[in-house]
């Protein structure tokens, strides 16, 4: 068998693995696994709250007092039995619920391990700060729940928080409480339809020439060697999270290097504890390669692309740089970015994009390459819509097919057959108000904020 040929048939036995062990359409999926997740996790994890579920969509003021408990209580929770599924939320009401399979939920219990180190360590400053004191603890966190709720600069300088605010420590544990899973499971997806798309091809066969006995990865190759990933503007860095459970599962021989870029130092600390290399960088002056210490393989920009790098100066270091990269990944709220495309095309960048475009332009998920068009299934078509996904339906797709007639079906978040499921049972027919923190968009909005 050659070695191409070895390729195929690992990856397609590791694929026909994941869905056997994890699919909760699979008649032989272990409900022991299902019991095991939250068995072996705290108690407060397996079951949201009453007061959780019956959360009305004015509790914009959440008790900062009640965190002290486990601040991830509710957040992933099995669907009532006999069902094998999850439904987990990303909103910091748990208003709105996406859901995934028995994989899925264990990826968020690492991920909640993750961050609740990094919220440990925000405690601990915050404690530091307030010299112990219970009410002066209770008010840095007041003020972080009430600056992340009501976003104050929003309406005048078109930013989700100023500088001064990310700086605020209770905003920090605020962000790191409810952007953690949107951040990372959006990443995930985006690197999921990324490898149904080939970007990684190359990656693969680089390993394959260099490795005596074959690919990298689950194809079955030995010999290692470091990819860096550089996150631009992504403190504090539950993007490059999910970069690194991705290659764990999909390429476990590659050692990577993940380092992350952004102008607040305040962001140093969470980075650091997830075990990111941190640099204090600004978007206007470029030279990542530089700044990371060497070649970068890929680059991510998380919310940062419409508000950050549409300006002429960005985008000539940028289409640059990527000639030395293998493909940058852009995660976008907006469906809507023809002009900050058409900027990079113009300087020669190739842009694809993984969602679907049937119901009009979405690109909330793209690749950036000089080398590479990846040809995607169809131009009508999801990438990689014949095979599982972990986290369907993120970002929010459901309101496109509803908006273009074609009705709401679909695994994804939001419930079934299209309608969002309010925790308290009733059904709305549209997804998170603009009051909410989303990961989608129904229309192009009039502004774009920072990493929203």
């Amino acid at each position: 068998m050659t070695r191409r040929a070895k390729l195929v048939h690992h990856t397609e036995s590791r694929e026909r693995e994941i869905e056997r062990d994890y699919c909760p359409n699979q008649s032989h999926f272990s409900l022991q696994l299902h019991r095991e997740i939250f068995t072996q996790q705290p108690p407060a994890l397996c079951v949201a709250s009453a007061s959780a579920r019956a959360m009305s969509s004015r509790d914009n003021e959440r008790n900062p007092d009640d965190d002290d408990g486990d601040v991830f209580a509710g957040v992933l929770e099995p669907e009532p039995q006999p069902s094998t599924s999850f439904r987990y939320y990303q909103d910091r009401n748990k208003r709105w619920a996406f859901h995934t399979n028995a994989h899925g939920a264990n990826l968020l219990q690492n991920l909640f391990t993750d961050a609740r180190r990094v919220i440990s360590a925000l405690d601990e400053k915050i404690n530091a700060v307030s010299n112990g004191d219970r009410a002066e603890i209770d008010a840095v966190r007041r003020a972080g729940t009430e600056i992340y709720a009501k976003k104050p600069n929003i309406k005048e300088k078109d930013v989700t928080w100023s500088q001064e605010e990310y700086r605020h420590t209770g905003l920090q544990r605020e962000y790191c409480k409810f952007k953690s899973v949107q951040r990372f499971t959006e990443t995930w997806a985006c690197l999921e339809r990324a490898r149904y798309a080939g970007v990684f091809e190359d990656l693969v066969r680089a390993t394959e020439k260099d490795g005596d006995s074959g690919v990298a990865g689950v194809e079955g190759g030995t010999k290692r060697q470091t990819v860096r990933f550089a996150s631009l503007g992504g403190g504090p860095g539950f993007e490059l999270v999910a970069v690194r459970e991705f290659f764990a599962q999909w390429f476990p021989t590659v050692e990577l290097d993940l380092v992350c870029l952004d102008v607040e130092e305040a962001w140093r600390g969470a980075a650091e504890a997830l075990g990111l290399r941190f640099f204090a960088w600004d978007m206007q002056s470029g030279d990542v390669e530089r700044i990371c210490g060497g070649p970068v393989d890929y680059a991510l920009a998380s919310y940062v692309f419409k508000m950050y790098m549409c300006d002429d100066v960005v985008a000539d270091w940028f289409s640059r740089e990527l000639s030395s990269m293998r493909a940058a990944f852009i995660i976008n709220r907006d469906e809507y970015l023809k002009q900050g495309c058409a900027m990079m095309e113009s300087r020669g960048v190739r842009i694809s994009k993984l969602l679907k475009q049937t119901h009009g332009r979405d690109d909330r998920q793209l690749v950036f390459s000089r080398h590479r068009v990846f040809t995607l299934p169809s131009s009508t078509t999801t990438v990689g819509e014949a095979h599982t996904f972990t986290f369907p339906n993120v970002p929010y797709e459901d309101h496109r097919k509803r908006h273009h007639g074609s009705g709401g079906g679909g695994s994804g978040g939001g419930g079934s057959g299209g309608h969002w499921r309010r925790p308290g049972g009733s059904r709305s027919r549209s997804g998170p108000s603009s009051g909410e923190d989303r990961s989608w968009s129904t229309q192009r909005p009039s502004s774009s904020t920072r990493r929203w």
